[in-house]
């Protein structure tokens, strides 16, 4: 069910860049942003459900730590099988 795995890496890539657990209705609100999000990938539409959620862009590459970057390729991945599920 590639659903469940693409929220769980999205929640974890959420709390690897804000550095804090998720609360229940923090975890709804980035639902709620990634549905009403535009974009042509799953993917696409969770950076901008992120970026609502933060108020603000990504760090730049050389400024994230090791476990957001890991955060975020498995988001990457879980997408891309979400996006290619019949």
């Amino acid at each position: 069910m590639g659903k469940e795995e693409f929220k769980a890496a999205l929640f974890d890539a959420v709390e690897n860049l804000v550095q804090h657990r998720l609360s229940n209705p923090g975890r709804e609100l980035i639902m709620s942003y990634f549905n009403d999000s535009d974009g042509n990938s799953s993917l696409e539409r969770a950076i901008k459900a992120m970026e609502r959620y933060i108020h603000d862009d990504f760090p730049v590459k050389e400024k994230r730590s090791k476990k957001l970057k890991a955060s975020l390729n498995r988001l990457a991945y879980e997408a891309e099988k979400w996006d290619n599920e019949d």
